[in-house]
């Protein structure tokens, strides 16, 4: 049991660095693609691009580099140099995928070696696109395997143990230990894979490595939302090890108890005590774990996940008690000029105020404010009505307005947010989904209509 849960609790570590790191790369990519579509790629629009990148990749851990390539593949801007470099990528996958797919999610690829450091890298990618939707480019985020190896070597396992990172497909993207000739091979067809995953996201099973034949206890986890998984074994070598010794002592401690009981009874209390410290170090550091993989670490909100398992289990318990639910979609004005003005220091800071402004006009146990991505806030609060709900949002916006946080890059001079209100009684809202689109095509309209303002549609639930 200990070997589980201490095995569940490194696969819990490794996904959540592995989503942090993503997650901040997908940020970046979408903010470089949005200045691609709408700007025009001139010489000093292309400068700017280069510092701005230069920046990302200086304050970001886990990023190697940046680039912007045309639709031809040729290489329009990058973080390592501020002179045109007369190179193309139209060759590599990520290119090609984009090329041949509309969609703008994030492509996550197969290890590569980088033609501009030689270190092996994972490519994170994103397509950017005319204002028809045809196809303009690319821009690429390079993570370095490196970077995953130093985090996995920090983990406590043992000399046989394993931690690996993969895509969805099985193409490894790290692992420790660190074999060279693994970073090409597809682990797919092993049990992991072919048996257990195929199943559930996540879960523990007892397995013989395809790669080494060393038998292992391994806990394994799909990151939600991205086409990743994570996993960890213990050999079963060093689990059974430690129950041997615990044997071979209390078979001491039964001869000495024939020998000298008074002695022996003293030592096993000593003895039982220790281990009671040990469980009890090992729950809080589970406790410690399971905060982290349910906070965002910036602005110490819960985060996305969190909040869609507490929208999972009130939207259960709406559906059976006929109640109501209400959301609170926010996103702050004009920030990717905030950033664009001040930085992405003071940026995450302006963050960190917003959600600290965010957390105190939420007064209920019950009541969710978290973090939903980017510059975006979600609050969530059951037994709520939309009136209820509104009122909530209009103190938020004018507690945050109120704040005066300067904003040169607005209109208004300050951080200001829009706010789109939705609840589970207004027409066409049957699932969790519908609550969130609501609540985004209404957020959408107050960032339309002027921003600095909570839009919801009343009427919708007075003639329900």
């Amino acid at each position: 049991m200990n070997a589980i849960i201490a095995v569940s609790n490194i696969v819990r570590a490794s996904e959540q660095q592995a989503e942090d790191t993503l997650r901040q790369a997908e940020s970046i990519l979408r903010n470089l693609a949005e200045r691609v579509e709408h700007d025009k790629l001139d010489a000093e629009q292309r400068t700017r691009l280069f510092k701005v990148m230069a920046s990302n990749v200086e304050a970001t851990d886990g990023i190697q580099g940046l680039f912007i390539y045309n639709s031809n593949g040729d290489w329009v801007v990058n973080s390592f140099s501020s002179e045109a470099v007369a190179k193309n990528n139209s060759d590599r996958s990520y290119f090609i995928y984009h090329k041949n797919h509309p969609d703008t999610a994030i492509h996550i690829g197969q290890v590569i070696l980088s033609r501009t450091t030689g270190e092996m890298i994972i490519p994170v990618s994103r397509r950017t696109q005319y204002p028809d939707g045809s196809f303009s480019g690319v821009v690429l985020a390079t993570l370095p395997v490196a970077y995953f190896q130093h985090f996995f070597e920090r983990l406590d396992v043992d000399k046989q143990g394993v931690i690996l990172l993969a895509l969805n497909n099985g193409d490894l993207l790290a692992r420790r230990p660190m074999i060279d000739t693994l970073m090409t091979t597809n682990i797919a067809k092993g049990e992991l894979f072919s048996r257990y995953l195929i199943n559930s996201d996540d879960g523990t099973a007892s397995l013989t490595s395809m790669v080494d034949g060393v038998e292992r206890v391994y806990a394994y986890s799909r990151i939600p939302g991205l086409p990743i998984v994570t996993a960890a074994g213990l050999s079963l070598d060093s689990v059974f090890a430690t129950w041997w010794t615990y044997v071979y002592q209390a078979s001491i401690m039964v001869v000495l108890i024939i020998i000298v009981l008074t002695s022996l009874g003293f030592l096993f209390y000593r003895q039982i005590q220790r281990l009671l410290v040990a469980e009890e170090e090992l729950r809080l550091a589970q406790h410690d774990l399971e905060h982290i993989a349910k906070t965002d670490s910036l602005t110490g909100l819960p985060n996305r996940r969190c909040f869609d398992a507490k929208l999972a289990q009130e939207w259960s318990r709406t559906f059976r008690t006929e109640s109501g639910v209400a959301l609170i979609l926010i996103d702050i004005d004009w920030f990717k000029q905030y950033n664009d003005h001040y930085g992405h220091v003071l940026g995450d800071e302006c963050l960190k105020q917003i959600a600290q402004l965010i957390g105190r006009n939420i007064k209920r146990p019950a009541d969710l404010a978290a973090r939903y991505g980017g510059e975006e806030f979600v609050i969530l609060l059951p037994e709520t009505d939309l009136a209820g709900a509104v009122k909530i949002a209009e103190e938020v916006r004018s507690a945050i307005e109120a704040a005066d946080i300067e904003h040169r890059g607005s209109s208004a001079g300050i951080v200001t947010i829009s706010a789109g209100v939705a609840s589970n009684h207004q027409d066409g809202v049957i699932e969790p989904a519908d609550l969130l689109e609501k609540a985004d095509s209404l957020l959408y309209r107050a960032k339309k209509m002027g921003r600095n303002r909570v839009e919801h549609q009343f009427w919708e639930v007075l003639e329900t």
